[in-house]
This record gives C-alpha cells, sequence and structure tokens, in this order.
C-alpha cells in the first residue's frame, strides 16, 4: 500500500517555495509600479520636449524677424524741415560700395528684395535664387551673400562651391538692407 502521508521534507520544501513565490510576486508588483512611474515620467518628458520644440520654433521665428534698432542722434519732429527729412531719406539709399573696387554677389531672398538690392547697390551681381545658376558669374567674386530666405540649400551649397578660395561668404536672413550693408562694412573692417 502507497504511504498517503507525504514526507515531512516535501511539506517543508512547499512551504518555504511558498513563501518564495509570494515574495517574488510582491518583487514583481514592485517592478511593475516602478516601471509605471518611469513610463510616466518618459511620457511627461516627451510632452514636455514637444512643447519646448515649439516654443524654440516660436522664439526661432520671432528671432528671424526682429532686426536690432540702433539708436540714433535724431531731429525732434518739431525742429526737422522737410529739407532735412529728405536728406536723411537719401541718405539711406546711397550706395556706400560704389567707390570700392569690389565685386559682389548676391544670391536667394525674394524677387522684391534682390530688386531692392539693384536699386540700392547696382554694382551687386544678383544671380537670383535657382540652382541653376550661370557658374560664370561667381568668377572674380569679393564677396558671396546668400540670403537664406526664398532660396533652396542646394543653391546655397553650389553658390558655396562655386567661389573662388578667399572670397568672403556673408549669410543673412533678413531682408533689412541696412542690415546688410553693416555686415558688409564688418567685413570690409
Amino acid at each position: 500500500m502507497p504511504q498517503t502521508n507525504p514526507r515531512k521534507g516535501v511539506l517543508k520544501r512547499l512551504a518555504e517555495l511558498e513563501k518564495l513565490c509570494e515574495g517574488l510576486t510582491v518583487q514583481v508588483e514592485e517592478l511593475t509600479a516602478e516601471r509605471n512611474r518611469y513610463r510616466e515620467n518618459y511620457e511627461d518628458t516627451l510632452v514636455e520636449n514637444i512643447r519646448l520644440q515649439e516654443k524654440l520654433t516660436e522664439i526661432r521665428e520671432r528671432l528671424r524677424q526682429y532686426e536690432p534698432l540702433e539708436v540714433k542722434e535724431t531731429v525732434p519732429m518739431e525742429v526737422a524741415s522737410a529739407d532735412t527729412l529728405v536728406a536723411v531719406e537719401e541718405s539711406l539709399a546711397v550706395d556706400c560700395f560704389a567707390d570700392l573696387p569690389l565685386k559682389v554677389a548676391v544670391i536667394g531672398g525674394t524677387d522684391a528684395w534682390q530688386a531692392k538690392v539693384m536699386e540700392r547697390h547696382p554694382g551687386f551681381k544678383v544671380i537670383g535664387s535657382s540652382k541653376n545658376f550661370d557658374r560664370d558669374k561667381l568668377s572674380g567674386t569679393d564677396i558671396l551673400v546668400i540670403n537664406t530666405n526664398a532660396v533652396s540649400h542646394a543653391c546655397t551649397q553650389k553658390a558655396k562651391g562655386e567661389v573662388d578660395r578667399g572670397t568672403e561668404v556673408l549669410t543673412i536672413s533678413t531682408n533689412n538692407l541696412d542690415i546688410l550693408d553693416k555686415k558688409i562694412m564688418a567685413i570690409l573692417a
């Protein structure tokens, strides 16, 4: 007849395994809770990262539109005459690079901006915004101005590769001609 009472050792081992199983179950629950906390933190971090990326994009756009103002010594409007105002307007539209033996090529920017550049600086060579420009137009260029508004990356890279060594490359992202003039003057200084 088989023995119906299990051995004491087997019961003791079974009790140990049940305790171990309970301990492991508690440990699994703790690790699951910790994993859930990490998952929530990760999701919160992702949401915060997206929010910061959007804010950074907004700040970059605001900076792209920002044009620093210089404090100019001005005559009060009560004292200023019509002749003074005409003289100020004419001084802003003068080509300050006309007398310099300098070849400047301009690539990029909108068509309206390019027209303003040609009007203010007739000596500048406006290449356009197409990547299929004539490479010979860049030969002998002293300063290459690349307006990154309304121009492809391929066009800017081709232009940078086509200029001679020693040619200064000025990259701008503003349509303000006064800022352009100041940056060119800074290169020449």
